[in-house]
């Protein structure tokens, strides 16, 4: 049985939606029904089909199914009629939707299965209530810690081949360049976001031998990893936390430690750039408790926690992890670049560096100056890659960050000159982020208005921020 009977009275008010709903939709309960077991079958769920007759009693009595069910439905008709839909909003007031859609279970939770319906959830747009910085950093020390059980290979169905397996890791190697282009632009973050559900809809779906399995889940790792970093970017940071630390857990129960490893690093610079550094720098030493091989992810795991200790406070802390950072960079050997660590350069390192002594001069009066002009050098020359494509919101990003350098030392012309640089890259970058710094960015000048250099500088920053 999916049904309940309602545990609140009015069971008129509590049914209107859903028939309106169904209305909209165009659908009876016997479409509503159909629907929702292609939806279940086509994920691998054949076992938890409806009856053909349930949704009557949910139109007619107000009954709400049991399980996920209810989120399927939602999910459903959110498809049928493209716009968001929670379990909540048809069955509203009722305490089961209610604690499906608040999705209380943490992701750090349960088993492989309910991290990838979580991942699932999340690329359909599903959002769960929300849940602190702290909490979701423990979900990610636990994912670390503790990994899940990997499933079996599946057998009797489509079955699935190395070479769609390896052609689907390259399709993510080439998403990873398209968001050093552009950014996490609503349309490209759709569009990693249905890759991913294709991805996982694969694993359910098909038949495939274990080392099958092991390619698609690494590659589901990544569409997480690579969706969370995209989320942050546009702004949507739960999200991103949420999306890196399944990302944590998918890649442990493929037993890569490394992806694992780079997406607590992702997580923990996050964390950094809330003004979390205590749960930033947790996390980089949960993860540096994994063990790996590869010098260039321990070069990269560093620089994690430099940032994460300048968040914190600790200048002693980050110079010796920025420090070490570059001496393991410099010893890596270049020629056996992971696939998801290739825009780790020295500049980038050295840029990364630069931003946290801006952060760390912010708490200090008396080393103020000299830490700042350590910034500015260390942030130009990344923000100097107007010439290479590849790389335009990196350059925008650390534009950005130098501009606010500039201001900080009360050097309006290298503010004025920073910025305009940042804002001739912004056409070809679709990034929240940006946006946000050169938004802010205006509102101190306009503060400096009476500027010569300012003043002129205005309408020309105002005139690109109106048409984004």
């Amino acid at each position: 049985m999916h049904d309940a009977p309602l545990e609140n009275p009015a069971p008129e008010a509590q049914t209107m939606m859903l028939r309106t709903v169904l209305g909209e939709a165009g659908w009876g309960p016997r479409d509503l029904t159909r629907a929702v077991n292609m939806w279940l079958a086509q994920r691998g769920r054949p076992g938890d089909r409806i009856d053909a007759t349930a949704a009557y009693s949910w139109v007619r009595s107000g009954y709400c199914p049991h399980g996920d069910i209810a989120e399927v439905v939602a999910t459903v008709l959110g498809d049928r009629l493209g716009r968001y839909i929670t379990a909540s909003q048809l069955w509203p007031g009722h305490t089961r939707a209610e604690r499906i859609t608040c999705g209380t279970r943490l992701p750090s939770e349960g088993s492989i299965d309910e991290a990838i319906r979580s991942l699932d959830q999340l690329a359909a747009g599903i959002r769960p209530a929300p849940i602190s910085g702290s909490d979701l950093a423990a979900a990610a020390i636990t994912g670390l810690r503790d990994p899940i059980e990997l499933r079996g290979g599946s057998q009797g169905r489509d079955r699935i081949h190395h070479s769609q397996a390896g052609l689907i890791a390259d399709h993510v190697t080439a998403l990873r360049q398209l968001d050093d282009c552009q950014g996490g632009g609503a349309l490209s973050l759709r569009y990693v976001s249905r890759e991913l559900a294709t991805v996982i809809d694969l694993l359910r779906s098909g038949s495939h031998e274990p080392a099958v399995q092991d390619s698609l889940l690494t590659s589901i790792a990544d569409l997480a990893q690579l969706a969370g970093w995209m989320s942050f970017d546009s702004g949507a940071t739960e999200t991103a936390q949420r999306y890196l630390v399944l990302g944590i857990r998918i890649a442990r129960a493929a037993r890569d430690g490394d992806r694992a490893i780079n997406a607590a690093g992702m997580l923990a610079y996050i964390a950094a750039e809330v003004d979390a550094g205590h749960d930033s720098v947790a996390i980089t030493e949960a993860a540096a408790t994994l063990p790996t091989s590869s010098l260039l992810l321990k070069a990269r795991l560093a620089g994690r926690q430099a940032s994460a200790h300048a968040a914190a406070g600790d200048i002693a802390a980050f110079r010796a992890a920025s420090d070490r950072a570059q001496h393991l960079l410099d010893t890596a050997r270049r020629d056996h670049t992971e696939p998801y660590l290739y825009y780790l350069t020295p500049d980038q390192l050295a840029a990364e560096a630069g931003y946290s002594l801006v952060q760390l001069a912010r708490r200090t009066e008396v080393h103020r100056r000299p830490l700042l002009r350590q910034a500015s050098d260390l942030l130009t020359p990344r923000a100097n890659l107007d010439r290479d494509p590849g790389y335009q919101r990196s350059a925008v990003l650390h534009g950005c960050q130098l501009a606010q350098v500039h201001l900080m030392l009360g050097d309006l012309d290298g503010v004025v000159a920073a910025a305009r640089r940042a804002t001739t890259m912004l056409g070809d970058v679709q990034s929240g982020r940006c946006v946000t710094k050169l938004r802010g960015l205006h509102r101190d000048l306009l503060q400096r208005r009476r500027s010569r250099v300012v003043c002129e500088f205005l309408p020309e920053l105002e005139h690109i921020l109106g048409a984004l």
